[in-house]
């Protein structure tokens, strides 16, 4: 099987390795096929509903990516009729420590940008109620 090719965003102060880690992040809807995989092997159906808003092309091609990756299987069962079961690799496992710091970082920064859109509301609304200052004509 083929390389699969990472679009290398290369830069000499970052560590290779999480720039590599952050390549397969990025990509559209890697990170949550993962997340659904974490849970237990699917079949494609399966995982297309719970990932409501891919397209079945699009997770197509994310399930073939992230298997050349190595860090999805794909097991065909003999038919009839033929099954397709995903599951995650022991490398693709190893994702719920990353999901998990995520999802904690996510929580403070909802809640942060929660708290700046009230503030600014809140400023917003004193600003709206100061009045405002009309030009004086020039003698």
């Amino acid at each position: 099987m083929a390389e699969p090719a990472l679009h290398k965003r290369a830069s000499k102060n970052l560590c290779p390795k999480f720039q590599a880690a952050m390549d397969v992040l990025s990509r559209p809807w890697n990170g949550l096929v993962i997340s659904c995989l974490e849970e237990a092997p699917l079949r494609f159906n399966e995982l297309s509903e719970r990932m409501e808003s891919i397209g079945d092309r699009m997770l197509a091609l994310r399930l073939k990516e992230l298997v050349q990756l190595g860090l999805v299987t794909r097991e065909v069962s003999d038919g009839p009729p033929v099954r397709v079961v995903y599951a995650l690799t022991e490398i693709g496992h190893g994702f719920s420590k990353v999901q998990a710091a995520i999802a904690e970082w996510g929580e403070m920064f909802v809640e942060a940008t929660v708290s700046r859109a009230a503030a600014s509301r809140r400023g917003t609304r004193r600003l709206a109620s100061v009045p405002t200052r009309t030009a004086r004509p020039r003698p």
